[in-house]
């Protein structure tokens, strides 16, 4: 009458063959704080507490479970169990420890995973073989690429000058990490020898070998490097849709602040003004200073916004005189043409920038004031109006001759009468005076369509600011590996030795993993690294492994300890699994229906093994110590991202939502990994070069001094501190323990 699922049957059977029972169920509070830590890694709020404690309904627990299941931040939680497993960090580690800028696209791949709960074979395949799945979409595409980049994390020292040492150090870890990962074996020592425990001969290891030495996972060089590939452009029609919105709404808000400024309104500066003038889209003949004749050392620079192109130049108020920028000017038809200079204003800048216009009738030489903000699109100044011949010619110079300040260079803009037909012409002076009434009458006028272009401004800005928000993600790269030219197959490395090769072996997987009436040495497509193959080996619901690992993982992560305690290593060095049987079914069920990670974990939480209480009783700790036969919930540490991020919720810094307000959950920190943070270390942070299925749950002084001294503690402790001290006296106790 106890089991609630067929697992419950499992426990209850072993722990009436040692004479006990199961623990009573524990009460409701310690029950949604145990769900809620295990599925989101954030405690229940007050209000959750509260609506748990009221809700009697038989399916209550189930609906809670249900809700976190659904939460965004479940993926959060669970994807971080799985970056442990991958030995995921943003740095290669070592030496010169190589920043790996686009690992934080496969920790998005994975959150993602967790969320939309993927198929944990179609998961499997996604990192062993993800660039080689096929797609029928960009974004299918695009996801299983991300997924390859499991192979491409590896602590890798990109430094080692044996270049053949370091492709097969390389080789070894991958095999090291897909073994523990998926398989739950040890290989590594197959590499020099038979494996002296497990049924792993040395072959077996370089039949592996052959498949990740036909898998090209850096580029060489010097110091060496990771491998990058480009994801495809899902978005392109999106993208260039939005960018034609884009420039419509630009071009209506030119038109109306240009009409604001004819009103007498001010012209668009701060944020909402654009960085820099396009070249491309100004009327008239533009000329950049990257297109004219500099003499002198000039620095370029991009640090006051109105420029034109991509920066403007400046001579830094030194080397007064030996300097100048000359711009030449391709006339395309005689005439006249006024002659506009740019430059950005500010304080610092020469109030007398000798300019000179070299024309057809001689030279004209202007001093500009460049600490005045210039007139035309707040960029451009005009220097007047000259004729100029048809063809090539040096046309304005700018020189630092007798100034003292800085002198600014940015480019210049030449508009023919055509280019200035919409230049207002000068009405002949009207002789009647208007009375006083038409004055005001006119002046109201003139303010009301003022005030209306205002507002017509500001909510362009608006709109334009909404609209990039709005934009499609931007075409990227992820770590990912290559095909090799050179696949095949390739010798056994004697007492493995670099360059002491015996034998070649047929690529292949390992013997005793693999059914009887199949071929552990699969047909390779020429050419092929036989990654794709090992991927559906290994996924396969023939494989008795990779099921049986994975739930054991699962049950881990609820349990505090899993059926096989050594979570990456199955092999007889591990230790049995307390429950076989119990196993064998997890994992049956387990691919039944359809590799369900969020399916499993149901199925675990609504048993009654999950939801017992974690008290004790004499009889139990005297017959099961350990808590082997789990007669009871074990007492669990909280990791670290956890215990960080408790802090932040109960602080009001981070809510149950997960959203930060100025403080983001942990597992977003960026994480180096010659350097761990501070709080990371000292709360059992795994080695991120390793595959951790298990971490430590150590109990040291300094963890107790961390959280009576470090400053993240102490500002949590006075913000949680301040908002107790909101209520009422009586009710301040039970809102602290709540």
């Amino acid at each position: 009458a106890w089991a609630a699922d067929e697992l419950d049957r499992f426990l209850l059977a072993k722990l009436e063959e040692n004479n006990l029972k199961p623990a009573a169920p524990s009460d409701k509070t310690t029950l949604l704080r145990r769900a809620y830590f295990d599925l989101t890694g954030l405690p229940p709020t007050v209000e959750q507490i509260d609506a748990f404690q009221s809700d009697d309904s038989p399916d209550a627990f189930a609906k809670v479970v249900d809700a976190l299941l659904d939460s965004p931040r479940f993926g959060e939680r669970w994807g971080r169990h799985w970056l442990d497993v991958a030995r995921y960090a943003d740095t290669t580690g070592g030496g010169r420890n190589i920043a790996f800028p686009n690992a934080p696209r496969y920790r998005e791949y994975v959150i993602e995973s967790y969320n939309e709960d993927k198929p944990f074979d179609r998961f499997v395949k996604e990192q062993i073989a993800g660039d080689l799945l096929h797609s029928s979409t960009d974004a299918e595409y695009n996801e299983n690429l991300t997924g390859s980049g499991f192979l491409a994390l590896g602590p890798h020292n990109y430094e080692l000058q044996d270049k053949a040492l370091l492709r097969m150090e390389i080789v070894d870890e991958q095999i090291i990490a897909v073994g523990r990962a998926f398989l739950g074996v040890t290989m590594g020592c197959a590499r020099c020898h038979d494996h002296p425990f497990d049924p792993f001969p040395t072959d077996e290891y370089y039949s592996l070998a052959g498949i990740f030495r036909s898998t090209n996972s850096s580029v060489p060089g010097n110091v060496a490097n990771f491998i990058e590939r480009k994801l495809r452009d899902e978005y392109a029609d999106v993208r260039k849709k939005h960018s034609e919105t884009q420039k419509t709404l630009e071009t209506k808000l030119k038109q109306a602040e240009n009409k604001l400024k004819s009103l007498g309104g001010k012209p668009s500066s701060g944020k909402s003004a654009a960085k820099s003038l396009d070249p491309k889209k100004l009327e008239g003949i533009v000329v950049d200073d990257d297109a004219a004749k500099i003499v002198g050392e000039w620095i370029s620079s991009t640090s006051v916004a109105g420029y034109v192109g991509t920066r403007y130049i400046h001579d830094a108020a030194i080397g007064k005189g030996k300097k100048s920028v000359t711009f030449p000017v391709m006339i395309p038809k005689s005439g006249k043409y006024e002659v506009q200079l740019s430059y950005t204003m500010g304080t610092n800048r020469s109030k007398k920038t000798p300019v000179t216009i070299m024309h057809d009738m001689g030279e004209e030489e202007v001093l500009v004031d460049q600490t005045k903000r210039p007139p035309i699109l707040g960029s451009f100044i005009s220097l007047g109006t000259f004729h100029f011949e048809e063809g090539e010619w040096d046309v304005v110079k700018v020189t630092t001759e007798a100034t003292t300040q800085v002198v600014i260079v940015d480019a210049i803009r030449l508009l023919s009468n055509k280019d200035n037909k919409a230049a207002p012409t000068v009405a002949k002076k009207d002789k009647s005076v208007p009375t006083k009434g038409e004055q005001e009458k006119k002046k109201a006028v003139a303010k009301a369509k003022k005030k209306e272009m205002e507002v017509l401004v500001g909510d362009l800005k608006k709109q334009i600011q909404k609209h990039k928000k709005d934009a499609p993600p931007k075409v990227g790269k992820v770590m990912s590996v290559r095909e090799h030219e050179e696949a095949g197959d390739w010798h056994i490395h004697r007492r493995g030795g670099i360059r002491n090769l015996g034998p070649f072996v047929k690529r292949g997987f390992l013997a005793v993993a693999t059914p009887e009436n199949q071929s552990p040495k699969p047909e390779i497509p020429k050419g092929a690294s036989g990654r794709l193959q090992l991927a559906d080996w290994m996924a396969s619901d023939k494989n008795p492994l990779a099921s049986r690992v994975y739930v054991n993982r699962v049950w881990r992560h609820l349990f505090g300890r899993g059926i096989v305690p050594t979570t990456d290593n199955f092999g007889e060095m591990g230790r049995r699994p307390t429950h076989p049987e119990l196993l064998d079914h997890l994992a049956t069920s387990f691919m039944k229906n359809g590799w369900s990670t969020k399916k499993l974990i149901r199925k675990i939480m609504l048993s009654q093994t999950y939801r017992m209480s974690s008290l004790e009783t004499a009889q139990a700790v005297g017959a099961d110590p350990e808590n082997d036969l789990f007669s009871r919930q074990n007492h669990r540490r909280l990791e670290v991202e956890a215990i960080r991020d408790a802090m932040l919720v109960a602080s009001g810094r981070l809510d149950d939502s997960g959203e930060s307000i100025n403080k983001k959950r942990s597992m977003f920190e960026k994480l180096d990994r010659n350097r761990i943070p501070e709080m990371f270390d000292v709360f059992d942070y795994p080695n991120p070069g390793l595959v951790s299925g298990n971490r430590n749950a150590s109990t040291v002084p300094t963890q107790a001094l961390f959280m009576m001294n470090d400053k993240l503690v102490l500002n949590a402790s006075q913000q949680v501190a301040a908002c107790a001290m909101k209520a009422t006296p009586p009710e301040r106790m039970q809102q602290l323990y709540k």
